[in-house]
C-alpha cells in the first residue's frame, strides 16, 4: 500500500503495539508518526514502515495542514 501524509496507521511492533498514529512525514523506509498523546507533531516518533499497518483512512484536514506547511 502507498503511504500518504495524514494517513492513519497502527503499530504492529514494540511497546506501542496496537497504537493508532497519523503519518506526518515519509522518508525511504521510515515514517514519522504522532498520536497526539505520547508523541505530538512537535516531536514525532520515527517508525520503520515494516512495523506499521496502513489503513484506508486519510484525514483531509491533517493532509491539508501538512501540505500548507503549518506543521512539520
Amino acid at each position: 500500500m502507498e503511504w500518504s501524509r495524514g494517513q492513519f496507521v497502527v503499530s504492529k511492533q514494540g511497546r506501542d503495539n496496537g497504537t493508532c498514529y497519523v503519518v506526518l512525514k515519509i522518508e525511504d523506509q521510515f515514517c514519522y508518526v504522532a498520536d497526539g498523546r505520547k508523541t505530538s507533531y512537535l516531536k514525532p516518533k520515527k517508525k520503520n514502515v515494516k512495523h506499521l499497518q496502513a489503513t484506508h483512512w486519510i484525514s483531509p484536514e491533517i493532509e491539508d495542514t501538512l501540505r500548507q506547511g503549518n506543521a512539520p
